[in-house]
């Protein structure tokens, strides 16, 4: 038996954005792989963010047990902010278990997996890579081997061209979109893999930065925008292209799995909860000194958002002027940050991408003032029920739709790593963030050029030898993938996994011959070292915010 697993992403697609290209035959290679497929929506993390939900892929457990909710997070339960990585994740991984039973594996572009791991294959890093310079492969030598025969390695696609000169933006994304592809499609071509994964990242940044012209009418556009549009369209076309070519190295005994990490919809707005629990005294800053005057400057809207917008306006870039690494830059020393807040007095902050919410606990925080148990209970209701209340203030719309405990979706050992409230904000339009600096003193401030954002509803679609063609995948979710892949590779699956094996996705028959066998012992996280310098961590943060992930 030599069966296989083909697994492409397509960060942040949604069939919204898909089902309209694909009528309109913008991307027939993936038409053409759809229309042999089961398929459904495949539901994403809470919060629906990369770091967190392609984590909640790879290893099939929720957050509770692989310990990563966002990018960014609280090491040993302190207040000094840092950047998740590979080595964050404390679960195996797909490519870990198959490692260890000797299977060859291919894992290019998936995001979280910098620094590179060992495995029984080749692995090439994703957009937590700091610089071309650093290693980004395993094994090592595959780095020089690539540079060699495919070309310069692609962090992000467009990276270094300016995005508010668009036309020049999108020809060079276009570029790297193919450029990086290459690197999957010359591994791919070397060797069988019984598991090869590629991540078409090109898709979310897209969809940030375009969903105004990706989801309007070309006929009420204007030239300008309609040209725009139009070069979306062809980096969409780009993506089909490489679709099609991976899919060329899949023989008869191959399932190839399409999905992503999330959906996408339209944004109007960022919603500071911090602003929100300052304002409602959960948050209290320092009185005194240079957090005085900061605090008296933010109040008068001197805020690193404001700056940001003039010297805009300007044509020049507050976030490339500024140190973003561990060091106290500019963006402490002017505004105000984590650095101003009385920890003593303070009882609940967020920080996160959909403004999670930690509860000051006495004994895990370090300066903790709320007593676990009624006390700590109280205070979530309590936050929760001003958080439901809270409205636009021009609009009037809803800003939270609901607010959820973290046992409700978590569990598992890492579960006290995890936010003590999750939000989800009412359609995602005004998305909730939580940030170490206070980057605006407004309730709801504007989005800094994105147009969409993330949703909870992805893809997913499995195709395949065993695969009912016209199945529809029902109830599924990121944790339902590993499960589903090990089964169809008629593997034995770990009992700690969350998902469930999509088996509405197979053939009867082919359920019937494969029995669901599980392990007798938990899997184990292949240990391996690696860490950011602050030069590094600088980097990865700055890019984390041009792609509107940090403030």
């Amino acid at each position: 038996m030599n069966r296989r697993v083909l697994v492409i992403g397509l960060d942040g697609a949604t069939w919204d954005v898909l089902n309209p290209l694909l009528r309109d035959g913008e991307m027939p290679h993936l038409k053409k792989l759809l229309d042999r497929s089961a398929q459904g929506v495949l539901m994403s993390s809470i919060p629906p963010v990369t770091a967190a939900a392609w984590t909640c892929f790879s290893t099939g457990k929720n957050p509770g047990k692989h310990g990563l909710v966002d990018f960014i997070y609280f090491p040993e339960h302190g207040y000094r902010v840092t950047i998740a990585n590979s080595t964050t994740r404390e679960a195996a991984t797909l490519w870990n278990l198959l490692s260890d039973r000797d299977l060859r594996v291919g894992v290019v572009s998936v995001p979280m997996t910098y620094p590179p791991e060992p495995v029984n294959g080749v692995m090439v890093t994703d957009m937590m890579t700091p610089n071309a310079n650093v290693q980004y492969t395993y094994p090592p030598e595959l780095k020089q081997e690539l540079l060699d025969k495919v070309g310069p390695f692609v962090i992000t696609p467009g990276e270094g061209e300016n995005p508010s000169e668009p036309l020049t933006y999108l020809d060079k994304v276009r570029q790297d979109v193919k450029g990086s592809a290459d690197y999957a499609l010359y591994l791919l071509k070397k060797e069988p893999y019984s598991f090869f994964m590629y991540v078409f990242g090109i898709v979310d940044i897209l969809q940030h930065q375009f969903w105004y012209l990706i989801e309007a009418d070309p006929k009420n556009l204007n030239e300008q925008d309609r040209a725009l549009r139009d070069k979306v369209v062809d980096i969409f076309t780009e993506v089909d292209n490489g679709v099609g070519e991976m899919v060329k190295s899949a023989d008869d005994e191959t399932t190839i799995v399409l999905m992503s990490d999330h959906g996408f919809g339209p944004m109007k707005g960022f919603m500071h909860v911090n602003n929100f629990l300052l304002d409602q005294g959960y948050l209290v800053l320092k009185s005194g000194g240079m957090s005085a005057i900061k605090r008296a400057l933010f109040r008068a809207g001197l805020t690193p958002q404001n700056v940001h917008l003039t010297l805009k306006a300007l044509k020049l870039d507050l976030r490339r002027k500024v140190n973003r690494g561990r060091a106290y830059g500019m963006l402490r020393r002017f505004f105000l940050s984590f650095d101003d807040v009385d920890w003593t007095k303070t009882r609940a902050f967020a920080l996160g991408h959909i403004g999670q919410i930690y509860i000051n606990l006495k004994g895990r925080q370090p300066s903790g003032i709320v007593a676990p148990g009624a006390d700590y209970e109280k205070l979530r209701d309590e936050i929760r029920a001003e958080l439901l209340k809270l409205k636009h203030p021009a609009t009037g719309e809803q800003l939270i739709a609901r607010v959820l405990n973290r046992e409700e979706i978590y569990h598992g050992d890492l579960l006290d790593n995890t936010p003590d409230l999750l939000l989800l904000p009412a359609d995602f339009k005004y998305v909730a963030f939580g940030e170490s600096e206070f980057a605006s003193n407004k309730l709801v401030g504007p989005t800094l050029g994105h147009t969409g954002h993330h949703r909870l509803e992805g893809i997913g679609a499995l195709i395949g030898p065993h695969v009912q063609v016209g199945a529809q995948i029902q109830n599924a979710s990121l944790v339902d993938l590993a499960p589903t892949i090990l089964y169809a590779l008629g593997l034995p699956i770990p009992p700690d996994m969350d998902g469930r094996v999509l088996t509405e996705a197979f053939t009867s028959e082919f359920v019937n011959q494969t029995a669901l066998n599980y392990d007798t012992a938990n899997a184990v996280r292949t240990d391996f070292g690696g860490t950011y310098s602050d030069d590094e961590e600088e980097q990865v943060i700055q890019r984390l915010a041009d792609l509107g992930y940090v403030s």
